[in-house]
């Protein structure tokens, strides 16, 4: 997961990358179908409370909290630029690469 915060709104939104076996597990317990765009929705919204939830677990203020979160499948790694040899995310590569993404989930979220 990758939280990024635009100076110029008002909440945090992430970037997130999920297991995809427990996804499919998680899915079949719902007894949803992954490809329906319903179970998508379904699945942003369970996560996105998984993360409010532990937030406020952690005592986390409710601009602290992240407000909207888009799924990516590319795992951040060292060899492909987005983390350090010590596994810190490279914030400006991470950035630079999902800034269109992050643009677009701020968009959606405003709607």
């Amino acid at each position: 997961m990758f939280v990024y915060g635009d100076s110029f709104e008002h909440f945090l939104v992430a970037i997130v990358v999920l297991n995809d076996d427990y996804v499919k597990r998680w899915a079949n317990n719902e007894g949803l179908d992954l490809n329906a765009a319903g179970s998508q929705k379904k699945l942003k919204e369970t996560v996105l409370n998984d993360m409010t939830i532990e937030g406020k677990r952690r005592g986390l203020m409710s601009y602290e909290q992240v407000k909207a979160i888009e799924f990516i499948k590319e795992p951040f790694t060292i060899e492909n630029g987005l983390l350090t040899p010590t596994f810190k995310a490279r914030r400006y590569a991470v950035e630079k690469k999902y800034k269109e993404l992050f643009q677009t989930i701020y968009a959606n979220a405003r709607i």
